[in-house]
């Protein structure tokens, strides 16, 4: 909790009225877009911290060698232009990443038949076990579970077993216990499931899936996507899956190195390879690859005009452009 004389310190909450003048004092232009326009979109159709949080990937004046809070060449229009891309940019991300979850689960299935000692529930009880007599976060899957006993969504599951909340978890079989678990409560379930029957190749995938959680969350709470694409936050080494992956859109080592050092940009990059690597069905990919296409070739770059200027979106743009060429180029048809 912040202390009452610490409140000085805290940035002040704007009135509309008054977010105007606190962007014209960073040198943000209303060059495309008046004034009054801008007042009236920022009251209908976004939120002003959203929106403004893509002035990031602009660059500031220097001042005595350091960053002043102004902006070289930075125009409220580009920033509504980024909203409006990062928009159309969750809504294909969000359809490859609950893609690439169902594709998970039918590998899972598909492998376990493969597995002697394996019936289905052999797995499923081994790993509620370990969860309800955890001693880091005991029952935590068992309680995220409960919480869903009365939803309509998973009646039919539950109404077959006798549901105790002080009691362990036993026989369910795993196509149904697939249903009744979160996205990042699958990728620690696949990460049991390698270790268990020794999949060394498959857990390799899970560090990545991880980050696809990540994404998936920031998704579907409509977070932005693409702010902060020059914040060097990622630390963490990168699979050789992912390097041969970019290896072969001819993504050299510097460019590599460059961008996967941002979170963001790691994310979506994971995204797309493992969508290209899990999902099978060829319609699902058409339909992805389509809209892939629009957004990269059409929309993105409708106002390319804006960011003559910024090398930082342009070599985001161009990253992307390489694996897009490799694997989501669309083909034309001939009739």
């Amino acid at each position: 909790m912040v202390e009452l004389e610490d409140k000085s310190r805290l940035k002040p909450m704007l009135f509309v009225d008054e977010m105007i003048s606190y962007l014209k004092n960073k040198n943000i232009k209303f060059n495309y877009i008046s004034e009054n326009d801008a007042l009236k979109y920022l009251k209908s159709n976004n939120n002003y911290y959203n929106l403004t949080s893509y002035k990031h990937n602009f660059e500031k004046y220097m001042f005595d060698g350091r960053f002043v809070d102004k902006y070289i060449d930075l125009d409220f229009a580009y920033l509504k232009d980024l909203s409006i891309i990062d928009y159309r940019v969750r809504l294909v991300l969000f359809k490859m990443i609950i893609n690439i979850e169902h594709y998970l689960k039918m590998k899972i299935l598909n492998t376990i038949e493969n597995i002697d000692e394996e019936d289905g529930y052999r797995i499923v009880n081994l790993y509620l076990d370990k969860d309800f007599n955890s001693d880091k976060f005991p029952k935590k899957l068992h309680n995220s579970i409960f919480k869903k006993v009365g939803s309509e969504y998973y009646q039919k599951i539950f109404s077959k077993y006798d549901i105790d909340k002080d009691k362990k978890l036993e026989n369910i079989p795993i196509w149904e216990f697939l249903e009744i678990i979160t996205f990042g409560e699958l990728v620690n379930f696949y990460e049991f499931y390698t270790k268990e029957y020794g999949l060394r190749e498959e857990s390799k995938d899970v560090y990545i899936l991880r980050d696809i959680v990540k994404l998936r969350n920031a998704v579907a709470h409509n977070s932005c996507i693409l702010s902060d694409l020059g914040n060097k936050n990622n630390n963490y080494p990168i699979s050789y899956k992912i390097i041969n992956f970019l290896e072969s859109c001819d993504v050299g080592k510097e460019m590599r190195i460059k961008k996967l050092s941002n979170s963001r940009i790691k994310q979506i990059t994971y995204t797309l390879y493992m969508f290209n690597k899990i999902v099978t069905s060829d319609g699902i990919k058409e339909n992805v690859i389509n809209e892939i296409n629009d957004l990269f070739y059409n929309r993105i770059i409708y106002h390319k005009e804006y960011y003559n200027n910024n090398e930082l979106l342009k070599s985001v743009y161009a990253y992307f452009e390489k694996i897009i060429e490799k694997f989501y180029k669309k083909i034309l048809k001939i009739v």
